[in-house]
């Protein structure tokens, strides 16, 4: 019985680290596809320029670039948790780094950081994902910490799921169409879940054992 718990328990691992893997590759293929390259966007993209539609800036769709944004401060996190493993895994260190760069506002933006709320807002995300991988190193093996996980993933991922579907009809006044949904969308749902899943049922597989 031990035993198959201990399979449950990789087996768990191996789905997180699909589901992970898949939140990384469905956050930079289009969520908003078009026949012009230029027109095709990732969530990587929308967080860029989500701000510039006007119903966003008038407050009529209530979403913003942080929406996009959190979904790769998960992968970050979740991508830290993997390098803890050691050995061959330490090297997903670089794509932490990456990704955290990425985080940080661009460039004229982050001039502004002392007036603009959004810059403000978007550094405080950066500062609260690098405390959550420091908690991370100290409690990852905690019930309650694996439980957190597995709700924030739900969450980020539903947030920024829901705020494509929302700006859809903007986009679709801009395109002259109302774009499809991308395969990066699709993609990064699944990843989502497959995290989702893999947390709550490793909770269950540690508490049977």
């Amino acid at each position: 019985m031990v035993h198959n718990s201990v399979s449950n328990y990789f087996s768990q691992q191996n789905l997180k680290l699909v589901g992970l893997t898949m939140i990384w590759l469905g956050y930079f293929l289009p969520w908003v596809p078009h026949h012009a390259a230029a027109l095709s966007m990732g969530a990587y993209d929308l967080a860029a320029w989500v701000m510039l539609l006007p119903q966003v800036q008038d407050g009529s769709i209530a979403i913003s670039r942080l929406h996009f944004l959190a979904l790769i401060s998960l992968a970050i996190v979740l991508t830290f948790e993997v390098s803890l493993q050691g050995g061959v895994w330490r090297w997903l260190l670089l794509v932490v780094g990456l990704g955290i760069i990425m985080m940080i506002p661009s460039y004229p933006d982050i001039l502004y950081f002392r007036t603009d709320l959004m810059v403000q807002s978007q550094i405080a995300l950066v500062g609260a994902t690098l405390l959550i991988t420091v908690a991370l190193w100290y409690w990852r093996n905690r019930r309650w910490m694996k439980i957190a996980q597995g709700i924030v993933a739900a969450l980020v991922g539903y947030g920024a799921l829901r705020a494509l579907l929302l700006i859809r009809p903007a986009v679709g006044i801009l395109y002259g169409i109302i774009p499809e949904i991308g395969l990066g969308w699709y993609i990064t749902l699944l990843g989502c879940l497959l995290v989702f899943v893999s947390i709550i049922s490793d909770n269950r597989v540690r508490k049977s054992a």
